[in-house]
């Protein structure tokens, strides 16, 4: 379920695609609220976890266009203002983006992770540290061998300052600032990446959901599948891809006598 107990957090405001800027929530599934649209989702596990919407089924009003191998640059603000902060530094954690086919909605194991940043451990830094410094925005590549179509495009923001111990129903746990483009890829190869399902990527109790960024440390996992990189056929590999299938003999037909 949304979370409703802080001040303004973050949320998906814009995209600028190859020099081209487009304007708040263009492009973008309808926020949760016009009000309350910057909180976050503590429930991994809940249906608005996937892109934080009205609905599963809220779709965005237009479809921005985008080559394979394109840089999209995202850009997530506190408030419907450019001048606010990305998010709280307060809420540290990683980023994480993910597309699916839009044909899917996002339902079963389609989403493949195509960007991560967590923790630098040089600098001491982490990836919303790096949004802030650029005024809210991160550049990601759409993958050059992706297979040309329609795909949603979801990015997501881990937040760990209340996430020492798991989420069982209050405000302690990690929290999830997710919203969902629609883009058009076009270009790009014959790659279809597999997925995972989401919601399902996460537990409420696996490492990288629960972190306590108050103890030392000098290190940070994030949490899902590994990024997709180009040139894998496979892509990120599901849960079960493994597992052998079960053999399953084939009844015989019964054949009849033939007339004499």
């Amino acid at each position: 379920m949304l979370a409703w107990t802080a001040n303004a957090h973050t949320h998906l405001r814009d995209l600028k695609i190859d020099g081209k800027q487009y304007e708040r929530g263009e492009c973008i599934r309808p926020y949760n609220s016009t009000t309350l649209f910057s909180f976050p989702v503590k429930d991994p596990t809940d249906k608005f976890f996937r892109c934080r919407t009205p609905s599963v089924d809220s779709r965005a009003e237009k479809i921005c266009d985008v080559k394979a191998g394109s840089k999209i640059t995202i850009s997530w603000h506190e408030t419907e203002l450019t001048s606010s902060r990305g998010i709280n530094p307060s809420h540290m954690g990683p980023c994480i983006v993910w597309i699916a086919p839009l044909e899917s909605n996002g339902e079963n194991e389609v989403w493949a992770k195509i960007y991560e940043d967590g923790y630098n451990p040089k600098t001491k830094t982490w990836c919303i540290d790096t949004i802030n410094t650029n005024n809210g925005t991160l550049d990601v590549t759409i993958p050059s061998d992706i297979l040309a179509g329609k795909y949603i495009l979801r990015t997501e923001i881990i937040a760990l300052h209340l996430a020492a111990v798991k989420f069982t129903g209050g405000k302690d746990g990690a929290e999830y600032y997710s919203n969902c483009a629609e883009i058009n890829i076009s270009g790009g190869g014959k790659t279809v990446p597999k997925g995972v399902a989401i919601p399902g990527v996460y537990t409420v109790d696996m490492p990288g959901i629960v972190f306590n960024t108050s103890a030392p440390f000098t290190s940070y996992k994030i949490p899902g599948p590994p990024v997709y990189k180009v040139g894998d056929p496979s892509g990120p590999v599901k849960p079960n891809a493994g597992a052998k299938k079960p053999c399953v003999k084939k009844r015989r037909r019964r054949q009849l006598p033939q007339d004499l």
